[in-house]
C-alpha cells in the first residue's frame, strides 16, 4: 500500500474511533445525566427522545458501541489486506438517509412549537449524526478521497 492510501486508511479509521467515542460519551451523558444530575449537563429529558424506554435504550446502546468497536477493529485488521475497492454503497445510501431522516425530525419538532433546537432533540439527532457519519464512512472507498466518495453518495 503506498502512502496515500495508509493516509487515507488512517484518516478512515480514525473517523470511524472518532464517531465511536462521540457515542460512548453520549450514552456516559446520558446515564450520568440520569444518575447524578449535574448542573453542568443538559437534563435526561434532553438527552432522550423517550422513543424507546430507557431500560431498554442503554443496553441497545451498548450493544451498538460492541458493534461499532469490533466493525472498527475488524477495519484495522484488514488494513493491510485486500479490501472492497468499492466501498459498501447502499451502507452510504442508508447513511445519507438516515441523516436525512434526523434532519427532518428535527425541524418537525422546530416547526410544532420546540422553543430550542435542544427542546425539540438536537442532542439524540446530534448522536444520530454521528452513526450516520459511521455508516457513511464505513462505506467509503477503501481508497481514494472524501469528496469523491461524498459526491457518489445520494442526495
Amino acid at each position: 500500500m503506498n502512502v496515500v492510501g495508509t493516509s487515507h486508511m488512517d484518516e478512515r479509521l480514525f473517523i470511524l474511533w472518532s464517531c465511536t467515542f462521540l457515542f460512548l460519551l453520549r450514552v456516559l451523558g446520558q446515564l450520568e445525566a440520569l444518575l447524578l444530575a449535574p448542573a453542568w449537563l443538559p437534563t435526561m429529558g434532553e438527552w432522550y427522545s423517550g422513543l424507546i424506554p430507557y431500560p431498554l435504550l442503554l443496553p441497545l446502546q451498548i450493544a451498538i458501541l460492541m458493534i461499532m468497536s469490533a466493525v472498527v477493529m475488524r477495519e484495522m485488521q484488514v488494513r493491510c489486506g485486500s479490501s472492497d475497492s468499492d466501498g459498501v454503497a447502499w451502507l452510504r445510501r442508508i447513511a445519507v438517509v438516515y441523516f436525512a431522516v434526523m434532519l427532518i425530525r428535527l425541524i418537525v419538532q422546530l416547526l410544532r412549537g420546540a422553543d430550542s433546537v435542544i427542546d425539540a432533540g438536537g442532542i439524540p439527532v446530534a448522536f444520530h449524526w454521528v452513526l450516520a457519519l459511521f455508516l457513511l464512512v464505513l462505506g467509503r472507498r477503501s481508497s481514494g478521497s472524501m469528496r469523491a466518495d461524498l459526491k457518489e453518495a445520494p442526495a
